[in-house]
């Protein structure tokens, strides 16, 4: 399955970096250091006893989240009408959008 993962953060890259484990591929949209580190060496899971790198794609664009067949949206509750509108061209009728944010609205402003 592909998957995006809007907002890679510590909830969007936990649940990114597992489902990449898991096997599917995984695009994590985030900031350009974050990005540049985890496309130079992968996304580090730390389970305390062990770590791993696993693989990702990392990409600074919305438009990252084109094609995916799930997007995981994880922005900030502040973030989510602009981020929402910047994903909106890439999402087609098929597309699940899960939102894993705090907040009890987030899910109906995003969409409106």
């Amino acid at each position: 399955m592909k998957i995006a993962v809007m907002g890679a953060g510590a909830v969007g890259c936990y649940y990114g970096a597992m489902l990449a484990r898991a096997g599917h591929d995984v695009t994590l949209i985030g900031r350009p250091g974050h990005v540049d580190a985890m496309n130079r060496d992968g996304l580090l899971l730390d389970f305390g006893s062990s770590q791993e790198y696993v693989t990702v794609t990392g990409n600074t664009d919305a438009a990252g989240v084109a094609g995916s067949d799930m997007i995981l949206f994880c922005v900030k509750s502040t973030d989510t009408v602009e981020a929402g509108e910047q994903i909106k061209p890439f999402i087609s009728a098929n597309t699940i959008v899960l939102s894993l944010q705090n907040g009890v609205d987030n899910a109906e402003r995003l969409g409106g």
